[in-house]
């Protein structure tokens, strides 16, 4: 029987976290990097993602590829785009695809509450948890 590959989409603007989790993922996840959320849209229509990955500070994106009101301010919207991207990736996501944002929300739950307005699964990342439990979450799609 052959095994089906899971996808893991990262999106960021950078490549750190998909250089990391390339070092980490097992042969059976297939590794997409978007840096924009068109970009992400189009990996989602395009494939049958299971997890997404978002990074939160989007300093190196051109202004113009950011999500996001424009009356909030490019340095806003570029220190908060993670944020962002989750409304605006929220209809393009599978039903049960895992979401996890590289953001420790233990002291802003409000925020997460907020957040899961429109991704009702989406987690935060604990300070210091290593990035191999993050993407065991991720690509095993359960909670630590």
């Amino acid at each position: 029987m052959r095994q089906v590959k899971r996808v893991l989409l990262v999106v960021e603007d950078g490549t750190e976290y998909t250089e990391a989790f390339r070092r980490l993922v097992p042969d059976d996840v297939t590794l997409l990097r978007a840096g924009d959320a068109e970009e992400a849209r189009g990996y989602l229509a395009a494939h049958p993602v299971s997890a997404v990955f978002l990074d939160v500070v989007f300093d190196r994106t051109p202004a113009e590829k950011l999500a996001g009101d424009r009356a909030r301010g490019v340095e806003h919207l570029s220190r908060n785009q993670g944020f962002y991207l989750t409304a605006e990736l929220a209809e393009a996501l599978p039903r049960d695809c895992r979401v996890v944002i590289a953001y420790d929300f233990a002291a802003e739950p409000a925020r997460l509450s907020a957040l899961r307005r429109n991704l009702p699964g989406l987690e935060g990342v604990e300070e210091g948890a290593p990035l191999s439990r993050v993407l065991e979450r991720l690509i095993l799609n359960r909670p630590d």
